[in-house]
């Protein structure tokens, strides 16, 4: 939900804010033919763009940052306002250049003994009493004048921040979105829980019960020798269920990947596969550690479903970052026909779902199989 549009800020100079209040009154003017063509044409695109430059313009005079558009109706509702908001503002600029000209004429008229011709004063008519006379409504007409370009400021404010305030449809839908968006990050967590438990279960588990058997033959064992061998059984055995235990804490949340960032959690990914993987990362400097986690279990899971299920012979891992959004793609050689609604792409879409993220997976009958989930930074 996107706050209403605040107020400028009070800690600008005045000198500043006066030229750039100026300034942007003049924007505004500049863009009545695009505000006009955007009420009149009524075309998506070109009104949303002439939004975004008013945006642009209202944040770049107040400093207040303007995120959120508004949408459907209310989109060209705005663009009315502000193309008469965009009418008044011309007539009071024009007034102010007109009461400008005149001063400077007359002025000048006082200087240099002239006739001005507005006014159908002969020359030597306008005396430097004459400009005294008219100084005190002039200032005052450039007070009102001024006042006025900063009220019409003041009303495009209002009116943006009534017009990108979001209605109850989309608030509605927002709603959906969270709700659908906790669903997800509520399957995913299940999803890895069972993925935990499964891996207890098939693999320490295992080995588990495997060093109890050993140790109890060795205890009951009368030869020396056998015993022996029974304990340098139960000492390698010991050594698989400590090597079990870290891959599961590994899988579980490699350390790496929140100490030295997502690059070198994929290089270990690598190392610690069985199959040849090509890694072809560009990420920025900037740390998104949510991104970087989804990201990273997307890649792990779909390197697992792809030396299981894929038959494949080599594995491609493409990473880029442009500051917005973390783009992982996961490409295999293998016989394609994967399952969207197997286990293991469910839970990979899950995760991508619960960051507000989009999946794409492209797998034809045959080979290959790309798996690709964009991530938003933010």
């Amino acid at each position: 939900m996107d706050d209403p549009a605040p107020s400028p800020s009070t800690d600008t100079p005045l000198p500043r804010a006066i030229v750039r209040g100026a300034a942007g009154a003049l924007w505004g003017v500049a863009l009545l033919p695009a505000v006009l063509f955007a009420v009149l044409a009524a075309p998506v695109h070109p009104a949303t763009t002439i939004a975004r430059w008013t945006a642009r313009r209202l944040s770049w005079i107040d400093g207040a940052p303007r995120e959120s558009l508004p949408r459907g109706g209310r989109l060209f509702g705005m663009h009315a306002v502000m193309l008469l908001l965009g009418i008044l503002n011309l007539c009071v600029l024009a007034l102010l250049v007109i009461g400008v000209v005149s001063v400077v004429q007359v002025v000048t008229a006082a200087a240099t003994g002239s006739g001005v011709s507005v006014f159908d004063a002969p020359p030597g008519r306008v005396t430097w009493s004459t400009v005294a006379v008219f100084a005190l409504p002039g200032i005052v007409m450039l007070f009102l004048a001024a006042s006025g370009i900063g009220g019409i400021l003041w009303l495009e404010r209002r009116a943006w921040s009534s017009f990108a305030r979001p209605g109850a449809e989309q608030l509605e839908r927002e709603i959906t979105r969270l709700s659908s968006t906790l669903d997800d990050v509520v399957a995913a967590v299940d999803g890895e829980r069972r993925r935990i438990e499964r891996d207890i279960h098939d693999g320490v588990q295992q080995r588990v019960v495997a060093l109890s058997i050993l140790l109890a033959r060795a205890e009951r064992a009368e030869d020396a020798a056998a015993r022996d061998d029974l304990l340098r059984r139960g000492v390698a055995e010991t050594r698989l269920v400590l090597e079990d235990l870290r891959t599961v804490a590994w899988r579980t949340y490699p350390a790496m990947l929140a100490r030295d960032g997502l690059l070198a959690a994929l290089e270990a990914l690598r190392d610690r596969t069985p199959l040849p993987i090509r890694l072809d990362a560009e990420v920025s400097g900037a740390r998104h550690q949510a991104a970087e986690t989804a990201a990273y279990f997307v890649a792990s899971e779909a390197v697992t479903n792809a030396i299981k299920h894929g038959e494949c012979s080599s594995i491609e891992i493409w990473v880029r970052d442009d500051g917005d959004e973390l783009t992982i793609a996961v490409l295999d050689d293998g016989i394609g026909g994967a399952d969207a609604s197997g286990p293991g792409l469910t839970g990979i879409a899950s995760r991508v779902r619960a960051q507000d993220g989009r999946l794409r997976v492209d797998s034809p009958a045959g080979g290959p199989t790309r798996i690709e989930a964009v991530l938003p930074c933010a």
